[in-house]
């Protein structure tokens, strides 16, 4: 009687174990009402599949292990739940997440798991079952998870071969699983050792989709854009090609996100210890335990329960949480091509580029106003090759949602061999260029080209009012600067304060790059003309340009030789135009002097007649002369004097 309650002790150890162990996922769907929803539905699973089995005869039938264990125990456990989910997850809202999906999913396996360790521990004894007690739990929690987190994709999906995709996929692989598992355990003896390494694969595997189904997005939006997970991810991925290229050039100014991280506390740590101190402490006493319970098991499959299934514990404690799910938002992805992209539409061409093109679309990288629903003919171009005209058409501008990425996600709406044949040479030609990079084999630097230009280069996006100044004339220069969109001009202030406009740049265009090669304040300060979208980078950036990009470096040169050529044009203007004002005061300098020499003549009192008359003699303007002749008889001394000359030559007294 005690034997038979220990073994039932032992059956449900593990549920509200695993349920601790997955409590931060768990949560994640408020609401006890629900957690016991689900938890039932896979109670009642438990005892559909046990009782159709009693009645069928069950798994004994099958005289083969590996059949035994695909066919008559997991095919039906698992086809079972993966029918109990698919159906279950068309009632849940569409507000709600891929996560929300995937734990609803584990809730499931959780009560399944419970009946079915219940119902075994008291009908089923013998060594196999004494296995199956501690190690079913995980397994059946974390597969239906996975059949939860694949058939969410497939509802998420807008693509009807993706759908077919996910849905065979979230019955095919937790079917393997499950299915290893039980010709695993029938096998016995040594085999079932397997089963560790086995379930270890399955929850590092899980903890990863469960990391990754925090970050997808909500269904309704997916609905509300009119577009399918594929598009979503078209997007996600453009940020995470661009942290790449930074890296790839030696970006310092970037703390990159780790794929794993242990974050166990104090608390963890002390029940991963105690699980591990238990089975120390049991694996001497395994015999008597054993015997205690009525149980006899070989020499490994005493040690798969006191000793590998304790540190699977202690593992699956560890790893929860150990996937990091800001990598998916902050990560990296590698490695990016760069190809060409010429949309033509009904009254205009938009030439940019996209890092990645597949059968189903691309994400355009474009400041250009496009419509939604706006459709293209579209011809891609990369590494000397071309595809043949496909047509497009606009399925979501980011631009729209407030977000800092400016672009359009592209659908292909028809294709043809022709330009199937092409996404398999550029397939062909992102991995080759991608082994020679990352390896480093000869000529990988010749590859930089293929990524590192001045649009990929180039971050973080910000709009600029008119009038706004980008930075001062000698200033330290630490960042230049490319207009996505909009004008600015580049001004330079002269010694005696006045500002001269040396050139105004347009879109496309870069500026600020000369402080930062000659390693000198700003020559000239940059004021926006217009309103600018304008994209912004370092000098590390810079040098990468220049080291990995001949074209950007020969364009380069070719900014500095023609600004070279306009500030001289500009310095040599100003010098002709001081020249011009210099023998202009001279000659008026000179009138002035004549002008008095010949009122020197007169004696008596000038009259309005005599300054007439100097006027005339002297060729100079009549208001100047009445000026000039007033200043010096009202103010004789010198500095009067010196004053009425200077107005004279300045002109400021002619009327």
């Amino acid at each position: 009687m005690l034997s038979s309650a220990l073994t039932i002790i032992v059956a449900i150890l593990p549920v509200p174990v695993i349920y601790l162990f997955y409590r931060r996922y768990f949560s994640a769907k408020p609401g006890i009402l629900h957690k016991l929803e689900y938890s039932i539905y896979g109670v009642i699973l438990g005892l559909l599949i046990l009782l159709g089995a009693a009645y069928l005869g069950g798994p004994g039938n099958f005289r083969n292990n590996a059949v035994m264990g695909f066919l008559g125990a997991a095919l039906i456990e698992k086809g079972g739940a993966f029918i109990f989910i698919a159906a279950l997850m068309f009632r849940l809202p569409p507000i709600t997440m891929a996560l929300n999906l995937t734990v609803s999913a584990m809730l499931l396996g959780l009560g399944f798991a419970t009946m079915e360790n219940v119902i075994y521990a008291l009908a089923l004894p013998g060594p196999v079952i004494a296995m199956r007690l501690l190690s079913a739990v995980p397994l059946h929690v974390l597969t239906c998870g996975m059949i939860g987190y694949f058939l969410a994709m497939a509802r998420f999906s807008g693509s009807m071969r993706n759908r077919c995709a996910y849905t065979g996929i979230a019955l095919v692989v937790p079917l393997l699983f499950h299915g290893s598992y039980d010709t695993l355990l029938f096998l016995g003896g040594v085999p079932t050792v397997w089963i560790a390494p086995l379930l270890i694969v399955l929850i590092v595997w899980m903890e990863y989709l469960l990391a990754k189904s925090q970050t997808l997005p909500l269904l309704d939006g997916l609905i509300k854009h009119g577009i399918g997970i594929e598009e979503w991810r078209m997007v996600q991925r453009e940020p995470q090609y661009e942290r790449w290229i930074r890296r790839s050039m030696g970006s310092r100014s970037r703390n990159d996100e780790p794929v794993f991280r242990v974050k166990a506390g104090r608390s963890r740590w002390a029940v991963i210890i105690l699980l591990l101190v238990i089975a120390a402490a049991a694996m001497p006493l395994r015999d008597d335990i054993l015997a205690f319970m009525g149980y006899r098991l070989q020499e490994m499959e005493a040690l798969m329960i006191f000793s590998l299934l304790p540190a699977l514990y202690s593992l699956n404690l560890l790893a929860v949480g150990v996937v990091n799910p800001r990598y998916f938002q902050e990560g990296m992805l590698r490695i990016p091509i760069i190809i060409d992209v010429d949309a033509i539409a009904r009254n205009r061409s938009i030439k940019t580029i996209s890092y990645h093109v597949e059968a189903r679309g691309f994400f355009m990288k474009t400041i250009e106003p496009v419509a939604r629903g706006e459709y293209f003919t579209l011809v891609f171009s990369c590494g000397g090759f071309s595809s043949p005209m496909v047509p497009g058409r606009a399925v979501w501008v980011t631009s729209e949602d407030g977000g800092g990425l400016s672009g359009i996600v592209v659908r292909i709406t028809g294709s043809s061999g022709r330009f199937r044949l092409f996404l398999l040479r550029y397939g062909l030609y992102r991995l080759t260029r991608g082994i020679f990079f990352n390896l480093r084999l000869p000529g990988f630097k010749s590859v930089r080209r293929l990524f590192v230009r001045p649009v990929s280069v180039m971050e973080g996006e910000r709009r600029y009012a008119a009038g706004t100044k980008l930075f001062e004339q000698g200033d330290e220069g630490g960042s230049f600067y490319l207009i996505r969109k909009g004008s600015v001009d580049i001004v330079k202030t002269l010694e005696g304060g006045e500002r001269v406009l040396l050139t105004t740049l347009g879109e496309g265009e870069i500026f600020g790059e000369m402080a930062i090669v000659g390693r000198q304040p700003r020559l000239a300060s940059a004021v926006c003309r217009t309103d600018c979208l304008l994209a912004g980078a370092d000098a590390d950036d810079l040098d990468a340009l220049i080291e990995g990009n001949p074209e950007f470096t020969r364009r380069l040169i070719g900014n500095f030789a023609n600004r070279l050529h306009d500030s001289e044009r500009t310095m040599m203007k100003n010098i002709k135009d001081s020249e011009d004002g210099y023998r202009g005061k001279e000659a008026a300098y000179l009138l002035a002097l004549k002008v008095l020499a010949a009122a020197q003549w007169r004696e008596g009192e000038r009259g309005p007649a005599e300054a007439e008359e100097i006027a005339r003699q002297t060729a100079a303007p009549l208001g100047a002369v009445r000026e000039l002749l007033r200043i010096v008889n009202e103010n004789p001394d010198p500095e009067s004097l010196a004053e009425a000359l200077r107005l004279f030559a300045e002109n400021k007294t002619v009327g």
